[in-house]
């Protein structure tokens, strides 16, 4: 008999896009373990002090939160399970890292910019690939909302207020990605609505590849 073939499930979108919550709600409707980005009440001192420990220092914090999670759910997809990241942005970090509207991130002045490029394009390379990507694209009025309710320190800073415009770079990178990888990419656009009701939308879309 042969083995059930597991699958690695990531989704992918602007912060801000009701990843989490939804993701939270995939899993449940496909009794699946999904793998979750720390929430704002988690963040360690490297992020919690990002004004006097840089920014570098701050995205190696969540870098070491979410790296291990690519590991765990490969050694699950070769035990033929199906898991779901809730984001995937330390894999195609280098597909957008100079793009327009990531500078309430890290800036191109910033003294280890260099060191986060070499890391990005490491990351793009050697960490687990994913099977089947799931883009959120919101319009601008939703995201708004969003961002209004999730209510986060960081949502307040001038220059993530300007990041819907990363949008577009985000949508180039998932395409390029899943091109090159042969990875299956849903783009859902995401309502501001019930997190079951956008999850079940999306479940419905993943039947044909699970």
């Amino acid at each position: 008999m042969d083995k059930k073939k597991g699958v690695i499930i990531a989704a992918f979108g602007i912060p801000g896009s009701g990843k989490s919550t939804t993701t939270r709600e995939i899993g449940k409707f496909l009794n699946i373990q999904t793998f979750h980005e720390p929430e704002e009440n988690e963040w360690g001192q490297a992020v919690e002090n990002r004004d006097i420990v840089g920014s570098f220092t701050a995205l190696m914090w969540f870098r070491s939160t979410r790296v291990p999670q690519y590991f765990k759910a490969k050694l699950l997809k070769e035990n033929g399970e199906t898991i779901m990241l809730d984001s995937c942005y330390d894999k195609l970090f280098y597909l957008y890292h100079n793009k327009q509207g990531l500078e309430w991130l890290i800036t191109k002045d910033d003294l280890y910019y260099s060191d986060m490029i070499n890391i990005a394009k490491k990351d793009y390379q050697t960490l687990p690939d994913i099977d089947i990507l799931v883009f959120f694209e919101q319009s601008e009025e939703n995201w708004e909302k969003f961002i209004s309710i999730r209510n986060r320190k960081l949502d307040q800073e001038d220059d993530f207020k300007k990041s819907f415009i990363l949008q577009e770079a985000f949508i180039d990178a998932v395409k390029q990605y899943c091109e090159e990888k042969k990875c299956k990419l849903i783009i859902h656009k995401q309502s501001f609505s019930n997190p079951k009701v956008e999850a079940e939308k999306i479940v419905k879309k993943l039947a044909k590849y699970l």
